[in-house]
């Protein structure tokens, strides 16, 4: 099959390769994919980059997301048939194959129907940003009536935690600093309002447009850089979702204000869901884009040819929306 790979770490133009290998066949409980588009995520590039570590395996075909048709079941798979369009999350967490690859298999669990409006190129994109925005807004349940802020709203997950907390009926604040074309982005996108992330009024202008109640939850790609603004703007018993690893690997906390007003604060890092819990993600997921609710920013599709130019787009353009490799 068709495949791309690198078996160092480094800049993508030195080390990824595409080629031929090997097939893979499903083993009992497993699902054996086509793949059509394959997804990629900063844990992507970002591991494929860093030099300072070995690949994991000896020969990794990267990537988590996907989407395409089952071509065949091991023993005991139920609920799947061949021919079913799915799409594909945790393709290549802990596992040298990932879904940059004409076919991958893999535990069937982590195969999901993809709902009949959706393309493989936006299915490519449910996994990791659409699982993590939708976790982020309903971690620890969400209110009626809440009211939802997100900054770097158009990012990845951003754009989707937008929509899905719009979805549930929360009002949304959103904010960008990517200037006015961003911001009528976030705009079609649902926001209630979307204000500019470098403004120097902007915690003035949330607590204004909040009666100076401040924000229920913001969902948060930056925690260290933001941990004592977000403190400022969330009403008692909000919750900040920290989402994105951050350079500053470390917070400072604000610990007696934190008690007083009942914040809380929720660490999410999709990947290692309790299976429950990826159910009812993967669940809210469909449901939303079955509903016809759930719009994808893709910035881009490369066939499998150029893959190290994917992956050298997708590290220098972070906001500007999913880039995906078809196959």
């Amino acid at each position: 099959m068709r495949a791309g790979w690198y078996e160092k770490t480094g800049p993508a133009h030195d080390v990824v390769k595409t080629g031929e290998i090997d097939t893979p066949t499903p083993g009992p409980g497993e699902v054996l994919v086509r793949v059509h588009a394959s997804g990629i995520n900063p844990s992507d590039y970002k591991r494929r980059a860093n030099v300072k570590a070995a690949a994991e395996f000896s020969r990794v075909v990267p990537h988590s997301d996907g989407a395409g048709i089952v071509a065949g079941l091991g023993a005991g798979v139920s609920g799947l048939r061949e021919g079913d369009r799915v799409w594909i999350y945790n393709g290549q967490w802990k596992r040298p194959l990932g879904t940059a690859a004409e076919y991958i298999c893999l535990p069937a669990r982590f195969v999901k129907p993809l709902p009949v409006n959706t393309s493989f190129v936006e299915g490519a994109c449910f996994g990791i940003p659409a699982m993590t925005g939708y976790h982020a807004v309903h971690v620890g349940g969400l209110a009626p009536g809440s009211t939802v802020y997100v900054p770097g709203a158009t990012g990845r997950v951003g754009a989707y935690a937008v929509q899905f907390a719009k979805w549930r009926g929360a009002r949304v604040i959103a904010s960008t600093g990517g200037g006015p074309a961003q911001i009528d982005a976030v705009k079609l996108l649902g926001a209630d309002l979307v204000l500019d992330r470098k403004s120097a009024d902007l915690e003035a202008r949330i607590l204004q447009e909040t009666g100076g109640r401040g924000v229920d939850r913001v969902v948060e790609v930056d925690l260290p850089g933001n941990i004592a603004f977000d403190e400022r703007i969330l009403n008692e018993n909000g919750s900040v979702v920290s989402f994105g690893a951050a350079m500053v690997p470390s917070i400072s906390v604000t610990q007696m204000g934190r008690r007083a007003r009942n914040m809380s604060v929720h660490f999410i890092f999709v990947y290692m869901l309790a299976d429950p819990t990826f159910e009812a993600v993967c669940a809210g997921v469909n449901e939303c884009a079955d509903a016809g609710k759930l719009k994808h920013r893709v910035g881009g599709v490369f066939p499998l040819a150029e893959l190290a130019r994917a992956h050298d787009t997708a590290q220098r353009t972070t906001a500007t929306g999913h880039m995906v490799v078809e196959i």
